[in-house]
């Protein structure tokens, strides 16, 4: 009686499945990873813009009136990066609003210069305290 070596397809099949179940529960614990790495970034970068427009306004005795995305060319990232408060405005990591516009930045609106608020967005719930979706800081 002769005898086969090597597998089965059975056998193959089984090993390609195990291995294709592998790998997708590591990519999707990569994209988790990453997102909450992106969170902490804009947390951060939210700091750092409060911190900016304090200064700012230690200079000035107001904040930079105006709404919309700070895109580093528009007026209030203009009027940061002037007064010296900031040397680069920071963008969102992902540079995309959770709609789909593809110009959204941290959005930030001040009517009168008396106060401020800027508007973000959380990926995931791995901030302390914060769930995913949309966050405002002001003064």
């Amino acid at each position: 009686m002769k005898t086969k070596n090597g597998f089965t397809i059975v056998e193959l099949l089984v090993v390609i499945a195990i291995i294709g179940l592998l790998s997708s529960l590591v990519l999707v614990q990569i994209q988790s990873s990453r997102a909450r790495a992106r969170d902490a970034e804009r947390e951060e970068e939210i700091k750092s813009l409060q911190n900016a427009l304090a200064l700012y306004i230690v200079n000035s005795h107001n904040f930079p009136v105006g709404s919309g995305p700070l895109t580093g060319s528009d007026q209030v990232s203009l009027e940061l990066i002037a007064k010296e408060a900031l040397n680069q405005v920071p963008l969102d990591p992902l540079n995309t609003d959770p709609a789909g516009d593809p110009d959204y930045r941290y959005l930030y609106n001040s009517a009168d210069g008396g106060t401020y608020t800027l508007t973000y967005w959380l990926e995931t719930n791995s901030v302390s305290g914060k769930s995913a979706g949309q966050h405002f800081a002001a003064p």
